[in-house]
C-alpha cells in the first residue's frame, strides 16, 4: 500500500508549468534580440530547477507498507524501518515514527501545516490506523535494522534537459528560429 502527499498533483502541475516556462523564455526572443542558444539555456536552466524543486518537495514523498517494514521516503532520504523497530507513531504535528532507539524519522507526505493542525492531520491518522495493525504483529526484539540512505532521483532534471534539448534542435534546425 502506497500513501502519496495530497500536494502531489500541485508538484506535478508545477513541474510541467515549469518545462513551459523555460520553453517560453528560449523561443521568445523579447526586446533585445539575444541567441537562441543563450535564450535555451537561460530557459532550460530556470525550468529544470525549479520543475526538479517541485518534484523533489511535492511528488517524491511517499510511505510504502509492506508486510515486514514500512519505507518513508522523504525529500533526500529513504529509510527501510521493521515495523518492530517502531515504538510508536506520532501525529500531532505531521507523521512522526518515533523508533525504540530513541530517535525519530518524520514522514514528509504529511509535511506541518497549519490546516493540518486545525483539522487535526486526518491523513497522518489515516496512515497510522493503516500501520498500526503491522506493528502489533511485529516483534518488538526482533534484530533487524533500520536501513537510511541517500536517494535523489536525477530523472526529472535529466528529461526536463532533454526534452529543452529537442525543443533546441527542433527550433534551430528544422524551424531555423
Amino acid at each position: 500500500m502506497k500513501f502519496y502527499s495530497k500536494v502531489r498533483y500541485l508538484g506535478l502541475a508545477a513541474t510541467v508549468a515549469m518545462f513551459g516556462v523555460g520553453a517560453f523564455v528560449a523561443l521568445v526572443p523579447g526586446k533585445v534580440e539575444e541567441s537562441l542558444i543563450n535564450r535555451s539555456l537561460t530557459g532550460g536552466t530556470l525550468s529544470v530547477t525549479i520543475a526538479w524543486m517541485a518534484w523533489v518537495l511535492a511528488v517524491r514523498p511517499q510511505i510504502t507498507l509492506s508486510e515486514r517494514s514500512i519505507k518513508v521516503r522523504n525529500w533526500v532520504t529513504e529509510s527501510v524501518i521493521p515495523y518492530g523497530q517502531i515504538n510508536r507513531v506520532s501525529v500531532s504535528n505531521g507523521l512522526t515514527f518515533k523508533l525504540r532507539d530513541g530517535s525519530e524519522i518524520r514522514g514528509r507526505v504529511v509535511g506541518t501545516s497549519m490546516i493540518g493542525q486545525l483539522v487535526g492531520y486526518p491523513s497522518a491518522k489515516l496512515i497510522r490506523r493503516e500501520i498500526l495493525p503491522f506493528m502489533s504483529n511485529a516483534d518488538p526484539h526482533g534484530n533487524e535494522r533500520i536501513l537510511q540512505t541517500f536517494s535523489l532521483s536525477l530523472r526529472v532534471p535529466l528529461v526536463v534537459a532533454a526534452l529543452h534539448t529537442l525543443l533546441y534542435g527542433f527550433s534551430r534546425y528544422i524551424f531555423h528560429v
